[in-house]
């Protein structure tokens, strides 16, 4: 039989005996209840290329040659050098996904994604987005949500975009 502590980090729930020798780590069910502020939310990374850049143009219908066209983008002299510039809104469903693999398993929702664009994602870039909980707001059953502040960042740690999200959690 357990004994009375229990201790939290987020992600885990250890429950020890008296001499504080865990017994049993198991990961903790997300809710709106465990959720602590400061917690990150998992990553996820994404390669990006030519051919990454190109797909999102056929799925979003956005086919703006600042995307697809290396040559006239080098005629433009735009931001971003030679290369063609991602998406702004392939970068904020990178920050969407890390949201989604987090919070849909068990039944949260996001209701608001905010996002700022800050710097251009360019082919050979490794974009990892991510966020941490800012904020829980106690509304009622079924309403109760956290603030999210979002990121994504290139390889060199360099930001690209920011923003914040409002999650129900269950």
């Amino acid at each position: 039989m357990e004994k009375g502590l229990y201790t939290r980090c987020g992600k885990y729930t250890a429950s020890c005996c008296h001499e504080h020798t865990v017994m049993e780590v198991r990961p903790m069910k997300l809710s709106f209840d465990t959720v602590e502020l400061g917690v990150k939310i998992p990553q996820v990374v994404r390669h990006i290329n030519q051919d990454v850049i190109d797909r999102f143009a056929v799925a979003s219908f956005d086919y703006n040659p600042i995307h697809i066209d290396p040559e006239w983008k080098r005629k433009a002299d735009l931001p971003g050098g030679e290369s063609t510039i991602a998406h702004g809104q392939m970068t904020m469903s990178f920050m969407a996904s890390a949201l989604t693999d987090w919070a849909y398993s068990v039944g949260g929702k996001i209701t608001r994604l905010d996002a700022k664009f800050i710097r251009s994602v360019l082919p050979g870039d490794i974009i990892t987005a991510g966020g941490e909980v800012s904020e829980k707001h106690f509304i009622g059953s079924g309403k109760d949500y956290v603030v999210v502040e979002i990121f994504a960042e290139n390889h060199n740690k360099e930001k690209v975009a920011i923003g914040t999200a409002d999650v129900i959690l269950p």
